[in-house]
């Protein structure tokens, strides 16, 4: 009996603690392809964002992704528990495979970065910024892009 309240209490803390994570930037990413290799198709109204706007969503976007790889690694018992806890409670389904999440998020900078590049403006570094320490203090910033005379500000 004792043991069936620790599993309950468990699992309602893993639960309320899953639907804590970062917001996402839309509530169900356009995305198309298997888990491995996702593409994100951006919507009309994506389409219309500028430089600033694109900069700006990314900029956040890397933020939030730093260092999520090393908080992202849980136990198959952990993965099964929050299993049925959502289930049973409800909850977060990206917090059960973050490692989906981040390969939806990695596949919307890149075409958030692609979109950039249309538009003639300064492009990411994506796998340098996302590689800094998740303690990086520093704010992301879009490089030149090969066509130089062209770049506009973000």
């Amino acid at each position: 009996m004792g043991l069936a309240a620790m599993v309950s209490a468990l699992t309602c803390a893993c639960t309320s603690a899953s639907t804590g994570g970062p917001p996402a930037i839309v509530a169900k990413p356009p995305l198309t392809g298997d888990a491995a290799g996702f593409t994100y198709q951006l919507s009309e109204k994506e389409n219309a964002y500028g430089c600033k706007r694109l900069t700006g969503v990314m900029q956040v976007r890397i933020l939030q992704m730093r260092g999520q790889q090393a908080h992202a690694r849980s136990s198959l018992a952990s993965r099964g528990l929050h299993t049925v806890s959502q289930s049973v409670f409800g909850g977060n389904p990206a917090a059960i495979d973050p490692q989906q999440q981040y390969t939806q998020d990695h596949a919307m900078l890149e075409a958030y970065n692609r979109q950039l590049a249309t538009k003639n403006c300064k492009t990411f570094d994506i796998a340098a910024e996302l590689g800094a320490p998740a303690n990086a203090k520093s704010t992301p910033t879009p490089k030149n892009t090969g066509n130089s005379s062209q770049n506009k500000k973000p």
